[in-house]
């Protein structure tokens, strides 16, 4: 840390160190789950680099290190196999592609304490160091996040929270998927393409996200869907089990943000894209757009030279790619990832203009441009700039 670059100027600005969070955490009674939150709620430091890896047991990274090569790993050994049975033994398909179609289709619970109250969720949080920046006094819908306020009080629906950059996958937004419900009391469905979720390997590092069509419908309804406090009896729902409603999640670049990410860069590839802004609008969203730093640093991406995977990953909508991490396998590098936040709340028009749409899309990714140069230095990046495309 650079002498004399605390937060004291900015006393409303709060960083939440996830990776010192217990195991346990999921686990612990409500009270003491808020005690734990409070004690990794400190004041940020600027830093001159990023933050080095925080240390885990040998037990703890194994479990994270086995739960990537599943993820990643089991989709690209069953294609390569598929592929070479094809080759040399296609009568071995008889047997060989039901297997495959059990791994992508046997059933997963949906919205079961599993999914988002499940260890891994502290043990990828501390894999990737994670911190997310708290500025409580950015706006007043704002106030109590990350306090036990949100959990009588959670913060005004409907919210759209924006994760980007996309990079191969961005783990900071998926901890932020298990721990939305002590930052603002709510818990998001995440807009995305279905397949991921019958991929093996990967759905069950996708599960906890709870995959919705990205299209206008589905996303409009979702936002529309009452805030769930209570159980059918009219009983207040524990953090136990997750809250739902009017909320969702969304990476806005796309498959772009896949194939035109590079380590060393910080670049959004939003394009001529409006649609969600326009959604925004309409239903008087609160917006959260984040950066999380380092998601470009996890992974390089193996494909070809000429744009073919990119463009037929865009007619399929699904992405073609192989990802390299640690030791040239397709486990992420450990980084430290942290979050850096602009809020926009949307005044509700039900017809939007095309000014209005414009001029929303200024806010909020120009925004966050603006907003992560103010930022950065807590991630450990003082000289990136963050470029909208």
């Amino acid at each position: 840390s650079a002498p004399g670059d605390s937060a004291a100027a900015a006393p409303e600005l709060v960083a939440l160190e996830l990776f010192r969070l217990p195991i346990d955490f999921f686990s612990l009674e409500p009270a003491a789950q808020w005690e734990a939150m409070a004690s990794v709620a400190v004041k940020p430091e600027k830093l001159t680099k990023p933050k080095k890896p925080c240390k885990m047991t040998l037990g703890e990274e194994a479990l994270a290190v086995a739960w990537f090569s599943v993820a990643f790993g089991l989709p690209l050994f069953l294609l390569v196999g598929t592929l070479g049975l094809l080759a040399v033994r296609p009568r071995h398909l008889l047997w060989w592609l039901p297997g495959v179609a059990a791994l992508a289709l046997h059933p997963l619970p949906r919205w079961g304490p599993l999914q988002r109250r499940h260890k891994m969720g502290v043990i990828i949080a501390k894999y990737f160091t994670v911190t997310f920046l708290l500025d409580r006094s950015s706006h007043p819908d704002y106030a109590t996040a990350g306090t036990p306020t949100v959990e009588d009080n959670p913060m005004p629906a409907p919210v759209v929270a924006l994760a980007c950059p996309h990079g191969v996958i961005n783990f900071g937004a998926i901890v932020w998927v298990y721990f939305s419900r002590w930052v603002m009391g709510l818990e998001q469905y995440t807009a995305g393409v279905s397949i991921v979720s019958k991929v093996p390997g990967l759905r069950y590092l996708v599960a906890p996200i709870s995959v919705i069509p990205v299209d206008r419908n589905s996303l409009k309804r979702r936002l529309q869907e009452p805030v769930r406090l209570t159980d059918e009896k009219g009983q207040r729902l524990s953090a136990k089990v997750p809250r739902t409603g009017g909320m969702i999640g969304i990476v806005p670049d796309g498959i772009a943000g896949i194939f035109k990410s590079k380590s060393g860069e910080d670049v959004l590839f939003i394009g001529k894209k409006r649609g969600l802004m326009r959604i925004c609008l309409e239903e008087g969203a609160f917006i959260m757009a984040g950066w999380f730093a380092s998601t470009n640093e996890m992974f390089r991406i193996v494909t070809d030279p000429f744009g073919c995977l990119e463009w037929l990953s865009r007619r399929l909508k699904v992405s073609l790619f192989v990802p390299l991490g640690r030791w040239g396998t397709p486990v992420p590098h450990r980084v430290a990832v942290t979050l850096c936040p602009h809020l926009v709340r949307c005044k509700k028009e039900a017809a939007p203009t095309e000014e209005q749409v414009e001029s929303l899309h200024g806010e909020v990714y120009h925004g966050l441009s603006r907003r992560y140069e103010e930022l950065r230095h807590f991630a450990g990046y003082p000289e990136r700039r963050l470029v909208i495309l």
